[in-house]
């Protein structure tokens, strides 16, 4: 029996597209025969800044050579800071860096002064991002998740990688439905991911359309508070955490996707949206999403504006079920051709 260990870094009380990453690739490898998959996390904290250089040492110090006695062949980092840690065999799947240090430093998602420390906060990063460059190059292969992943490793690390697309974790689950009145965003509400944007727009739509909001996080207040202050609440409804089978629901019978996150590493609700035979509405520096969408022209790229996507929301109302089908069927062709035989095949099956 060999074993592999797929190395993950959580943020408590935090769950994301990391995590079900993670727990996908963990199953998947564990139905291959005479290979057994276990899935290593260690907490993260990403603040003050010289926490994350405890963080890699954590990984650093571990032992993942073997465990009980038993050989560990293959170990799999997957986001910062897994990739510090030393086997021989480690191929990794990037999901993304620490991107403060990175495509975020200095825009308004980088962290507030105060979170920073100024006073040494260069130096902290830095030395992180050379620390990045050697555990990285440590890899015996190198892939990522998506091609917006291998472009920033390659801008900002002079690495390369080869992009390996993840299949969405519950695409099994996903059906076709009917063409419904409402507009669906799913992922975590914070600040990068712009569901904002959605209520806004609905502001200037016509009040005959609905957004449903499914997903939890850090803005999730702010956003309720921007659908009670607007007097939205009719036609604007925050769904909080729901089952797979929910998902799959809201998912089969919405008009259509909106995911326009800033500068999206890849984006599972994408790739949901289109195996649900659904147009997704995303923006010109939504990264990954925007170029799949551009890619199968399964959908509107328009700009961050509320005015924009009111525009975009409003063609779309005025389509009929056929219309729309047509719209999403490249976007359902490509979601339908991830799969995870390519991913097992070079990442494990060429390595152990």
């Amino acid at each position: 029996m060999k074993r592999v260990a797929v190395l993950g870094a959580q943020v408590p009380f935090v769950r994301g597209g990391a995590e079900l990453l993670n727990e996908s690739l963990v199953k998947e490898i564990n139905k291959l025969e005479g290979i057994q998959a276990e899935l290593i996390q260690l907490p993260f904290k990403w603040y003050p800044e010289e926490q994350m250089l405890n963080d890699i040492a954590a990984w650093r110090l571990l032992d993942l050579s073997e465990s009980c006695g038993k050989k560990i062949d293959l170990v799999i980092p997957t986001k910062f800071p897994t990739y510090a840690a030393q086997h021989s065999n480690k191929v990794l799947w990037l999901v993304h860096q620490h991107r403060v240090l990175y495509d975020l430093e200095n825009t308004e998602f980088d962290y507030p002064e105060d979170v920073k420390r100024a006073s040494n906060s260069k130096i902290v990063r830095d030395k992180i991002r050379k620390i990045d460059v050697d555990f990285i190059l440590e890899s015996k292969k190198r892939y990522t998740i998506a091609d917006n992943v291998t472009s920033r490793l390659q801008n900002f690390n002079g690495i390369s990688a080869e992009t390996l697309y993840p299949p969405a974790p519950f695409a099994d689950k996903i059906i076709t439905g009917d063409y419904g009145d409402y507009v669906l965003f799913i992922g975590r509400i914070e600040k990068m991911k712009r569901a904002d944007l959605l209520v806004k727009a609905m502001l200037m739509s016509s009040k005959k359309t609905k957004a449903y909001f499914i997903g939890t996080g850090s803005e999730s207040d702010n956003l309720e508070s921007l659908i009670k202050n607007n007097k939205l609440a009719d036609r604007c409804k925050m769904l909080g955490y729901v089952s797979e089978e929910d998902l799959a629901y809201y998912l089969a019978n919405c008009k259509a996707v909106f995911y326009a996150p800033y500068d999206e590493d890849y984006g599972y609700a994408t790739i949901e949206a289109f195996l649900a035979k659904k147009p997704v509405i995303t923006c010109h520096d939504s990264g990954e999403v925007a170029t799949i969408v551009n890619n199968t022209q399964s959908g509107f790229v328009v700009d961050n504006e509320p005015k924009a996507i009111a525009n975009v929301i409003k063609k779309l109302y005025n389509l009929s079920p056929s219309q729309l089908n047509k719209m999403a069927n490249n976007g359902h062709e490509f979601a339908k051709s991830i799969s995870w035989d390519k991913v097992l095949e070079k990442l494990v099956l060429e390595n152990i």
